[in-house]
């Protein structure tokens, strides 16, 4: 039997639906194991409660949640103590465990990538604290494997994960030696139409009715389209096959008015032959009906 594929996830699950789609794939597929999730953005200690919750259902009280950074590293006006969208969704409080409480986040993230040789980072949020990891440990993060989402390869728009906290990325690209990025403009097309959702939600257990209540929510308070943006990280682990990556180098940009988050080529464009270093990857196309079909066998 092949071991399992161990995970962090550090999330901001409980705004967007994708963050809980991902943990509730990840949870059907026996491949993964979860060690471990650090929270992240605004309300950290509700989303971790969201997490808690969502993990019991699938009798995971045993997976540490570690409340993470609510705020930039660089001050934006952003609240830290806004609550999810979705957390009206919580059945009950889910308060920490002594272990819970006594460690941070970036000393769980530390800890996991030393004792874990083929752990992957989940980043399905801003990296504020991978970033913390990395100032605290930057040899241990050198050597992490992240798989995040974020950014934008083909399009000079900053995006949400990366405007959040653009110092943070940086740091993060600066620091570590092994990563993926599936940007938007590839997870911009896998978007859930309402036929696909109820195919999706044909069971009518309890945790799909949770999923479902979580989606309603967001719907009417943002009236944005469903679109499964983190599921890819889960799916893409199982099959290689569902994205086309491409090597590259990329830093942040960290000012100006339109710019600021804005992902940018190191490379010299005047140069015709790429030549880049390090191990950082993104996604350049994704197969849409691979990742569907995957997802509907494990969803």
């Amino acid at each position: 039997m092949a071991e399992k594929i161990k995970l962090l996830i550090d999330t901001d699950l409980g705004d967007d639906v994708d963050d809980a789609a991902a943990f509730m794939f990840i949870l059907n597929s026996p491949e993964f194991d979860i060690e471990g999730v650090t929270t992240v953005f605004k309300d950290t200690e509700k989303r971790a409660e969201m997490v808690r919750e969502l993990l019991s259902m699938y009798g995971r009280r045993d997976v540490p949640v570690i409340k993470g950074h609510g705020r930039a590293l660089v001050e934006d006006g952003i609240d830290p103590t806004e609550e999810p969208i979705q957390y009206g969704i919580l059945r009950e409080r889910h308060l920490p465990s002594e272990y819970e409480s006594s460690i941070s986040a970036e000393d769980l993230i530390i800890e996991k990538v030393k004792n874990e040789r083929e752990l992957v980072i989940l980043a399905m949020g801003p990296m504020t604290n991978l970033a913390m990891a990395c100032l605290k440990a930057p040899e241990v993060m050198k050597q992490a494997y992240i798989v995040g989402m974020g950014g934008a390869f083909f399009n000079s728009r900053p995006e949400w994960n990366i405007v959040c906290d653009p110092e943070a990325v940086k740091i993060v690209f600066d620091t570590v030696d092994h990563m993926v990025m599936m940007g938007l403009d590839v997870t911009k097309y896998l978007k859930i139409s309402d036929e696909r959702f109820e195919i999706l939600t044909r069971d009518k257990g309890p945790r799909m009715a949770y999923f479902s209540e979580g989606v309603d929510i967001f719907r009417k308070k943002t009236g944005y389209p469903l679109t499964f943006h983190d599921v890819l990280l889960p799916v893409w682990l199982l099959d290689k096959n569902t994205v086309e990556l491409q090597k590259g180098s990329f830093t942040v940009e960290l000012s100006g008015r339109l710019t600021r988050g804005t992902l940018v080529d190191k490379n010299d464009y005047y140069d015709t032959r790429i030549c880049t270093e390090g191990d950082f990857y993104f996604a350049k196309s994704v197969d849409t009906e691979r990742f569907y079909s995957i997802l509907e066998e494990r969803f």
